[in-house]
């Protein structure tokens, strides 16, 4: 599959590889090099570190435990 190198280094990712590793507009990505050339990897964050931040105060293990299940 073959892609381009945009203006200030963006880079195209085709939809075929979006879908496929399931990364949006907007996620992070690893990128580095190896002997054979560039590596890509989608950054795996935890579901704590994407809800760090929403609850405000103190909550007690039970009333966390009842937020996450019923998800």
């Amino acid at each position: 599959m073959f892609t381009k190198i945009l203006k200030g280094g963006e880079i195209v990712i085709p939809k075929e590889i979006r879908k496929k590793t399931g990364i949006s507009p907007g996620d992070k990505v690893e990128i580095k090099t190896s002997e054979d050339g560039i590596v890509i990897l989608p950054l795996r964050t935890s579901h704590t570190e994407n809800t760090k931040g929403i609850i405000k105060g103190r909550l007690s293990l039970e009333k966390l435990e009842e937020i996450y299940s019923s998800e």
